[in-house]
């Protein structure tokens, strides 16, 4: 099992601060790394990888810099970008050869484990194929076969399910849910669902700060007793928008049915509802853009 420690990291690019004052310790288990688009998510990975040069701050893994270890940390790594690069005219099989050369895996070892990685991706029947063929879903499901080739002890997805349909991306929460129990695993995304039912623990950023770290349950309850329901009519909606953080809004013949964050009561018949990871997510952006 590995220890990763990121300590007082900041990057900066010209004047922008994209990641500010990042300290977590990660071990073994699935991290959900949550935040809005911008919020910095991509670019503290693309640290932890080794592929962005810190501004300040350390990243140690077992109390080694990462920079001093070189190609011993990258061979703990597996990384799939939210930017996926692959070669059109490549079969995936191909591309997972090619992939694995550059890995430099043994050649034994590669064709067995491909055939495996295919299998569990779900791509066995379309391993002859070529890449400009597939669609968004199963470019997504090769980037995570390649990022798993070295059965890596880190493993980083960013944005991973982004493109996938809603069957894939139950496969996809299994697969993870089961590689996190002996591993590293660090995932990116701004979709809650996707990290519910499987992260260990929840790290969530908004403009470069972490602002939470810790256990789902924790999260929850940060925001026990700030869920709300209500029926109103639906002209009081827009005023309702304005006011409070509104997650979900259904219609009722002439009302419409409301999921409120808020640390009051919004409306005379609001009751209270049990919060879910979505809602503590909610509530905490905007606990945070009220600081």
């Amino acid at each position: 099992m590995h220890r990763v420690e990121l300590a007082d990291l900041n990057k900066t690019f010209k004047n922008k601060a994209a990641v500010k004052d990042v300290t977590v310790c990660l071990e073994h288990g699935v991290y959900g790394l949550l935040g809005e688009n911008g919020a910095g998510k991509t670019t503290l990975m693309r640290m932890f990888c080794g592929i962005l040069e810190p501004t300040s701050g350390s990243i140690l893994c077992d109390g080694m810099p990462i920079r001093q270890m070189g190609g011993d940390y990258h061979m703990l790594l597996g990384y799939l970008p939210q930017e996926f690069g692959y070669y059109k005219d490549f079969t995936a099989l191909r591309f997972l050869n090619y992939m694995a050369a550059l890995k430099a895996l043994p050649e034994e070892y590669a064709r067995n484990r491909i055939e495996e990685l295919l299998e569990l991706v779900g791509l066995q029947a379309d391993r002859k194929n070529k890449l400009k063929t597939f669609s968004g879903g199963m470019i997504r499901r090769i980037g995570i076969a390649q990022a798993l080739l070295n059965d890596p002890e880190i493993l980083v997805l960013d944005e991973p399910t982004s493109g996938l349909d809603p069957g894939e991306r139950v496969r996809f929460r299994n697969i993870i849910s089961s590689l996190g129990k002996n591993r590293i695993v660090l995932l990116s995304t701004h979709i809650v669902s996707d990290v519910e039912y499987i992260a260990d623990n929840i790290l969530l950023m908004k403009d470069g700060r972490l602002i939470y770290a810790g256990d789902a349950s924790r999260m929850l309850a940060e925001a026990e007793g700030c869920v709300w329901k209500c029926l109103v009519p639906e002209p009081e909606v827009p005023a309702l928008e304005q006011q409070y953080m509104i997650s979900n809004l259904r219609p009722h013949a002439s009302q419409v049915e409301l999921r409120v964050i808020s640390r009051i009561k919004p409306a005379p018949n609001a009751e209270p509802a049990e919060a879910a990871l979505e809602d503590a997510y909610l509530y905490l952006l905007n606990k945070m853009a009220e600081v």
